[in-house]
């Protein structure tokens, strides 16, 4: 359902998997409402897409989320030169239906 994104308003704690920061990267794991799928894992950092999120995976269940937060809390420890934007949620997806492609691949800005 269009805009179900409002329904993850205000409960964040109750949907959090994982959150990790490590200098100015914020890797976070949480369920969600509005995608394909019922876990995404994000980077939030000042490196990539002006400092917006980027969802770099996506999982089906909180087992594989969990271990998906590890992957990235590993692979992030030395940011590589891409992020590739997964996201699916339903604004993505309402954007991709008037031809506006947000899963884009952000390059590691090192300013």
């Amino acid at each position: 359902m269009l805009f179900d994104f409002f329904s993850m308003a205000g409960n964040y704690e109750q949907r959090k998997v994982e959150n990790t920061v490590i200098g100015n990267v914020e890797i976070d794991t949480a369920a969600v409402t509005d995608s394909a799928q019922p876990y995404e894992t994000g980077i939030l950092s000042p490196l990539y897409n002006n400092n917006h999120w980027v969802i770099v995976e996506m999982y089906e269940t909180k087992e594989d989320a969990i271990k998906g937060h590890k992957k990235w809390c590993k692979i992030m420890k030395s940011p590589p030169t891409k992020l590739k934007d997964v996201g699916t949620s339903e604004i993505v997806s309402f954007a991709n239906a008037f031809g506006v492609d947000l899963n884009n691949e952000y390059e590691l800005n090192e300013e």
